[in-house]
């Protein structure tokens, strides 16, 4: 539930989520990651075979009693997913893993931003222009929705944020700063 302080209505407040597309590198690693979890609960028995130490068979289920929640536990980090904010003149990006807890990643002012615009138009901006920071939380790269900003984060650092576009958080961001463009060819 959003309670407002009278002034503002409760649109102006907007989540938007969502998961980082499955490139073949991720596919690869886990693959990899697959390979070597059953490479590691199948040693114990390798070793036992190789050396003709049977009772380390006994240790056996304890691998399997700890390594399969060790194994999911880990596999969280191959499920990416952003979500951001804006919450009248705040701006938050968050990383999850998995159904972990979300981490911030970014949060700023949205009267602080020097710019959101389509990245399609932010080419001009970004000339010869360095950042202390460059972060991407696209679905993939050649997202149509693909918006960049820059921004100081709160220890004063540069940032350049490239994130997926929404209409409403957009549109938000525009009210309280002119310059956010909300492109009209935007698919959420």
């Amino acid at each position: 539930m959003i309670f407002t302080d009278g002034n503002e209505q409760a649109t102006n407040y907007n989540e938007y989520s969502y998961e980082k597309a499955v490139s073949k590198s991720d596919k690869i690693k886990r693959v990899l990651y697959f390979a070597a979890v059953v490479f590691i609960m199948i040693l114990p028995i390798l070793i036992a075979m190789l050396f003709h130490v049977y009772f380390i068979m006994y240790v056996m289920p304890l691998v399997l009693i700890v390594g399969i929640p060790l194994a999911k536990y880990f596999f969280k980090y191959f499920q990416t997913e952003y979500k951001y904010t804006v919450n009248r003149s705040n701006f938050k990006m968050e990383l999850i893993h998995g159904k972990s807890k979300p981490k911030t990643l970014y949060e700023c002012d949205v009267k602080d931003m020097e710019f959101a615009v389509p990245s399609s138009e932010a080419q001009g901006r970004l000339d010869g222009r360095k950042f202390d920071t460059k972060a991407v939380c696209l679905v993939s790269g050649d997202s149509p929705d693909k918006y960049v900003t820059a921004f100081r984060d709160k220890n004063g650092k540069s940032v350049l944020l490239y994130f997926e576009g929404c209409k409403k958080s957009l549109k938000i961001m525009n009210y309280y700063n002119k310059n956010v463009t909300v492109s009209s060819e935007l698919n959420h």
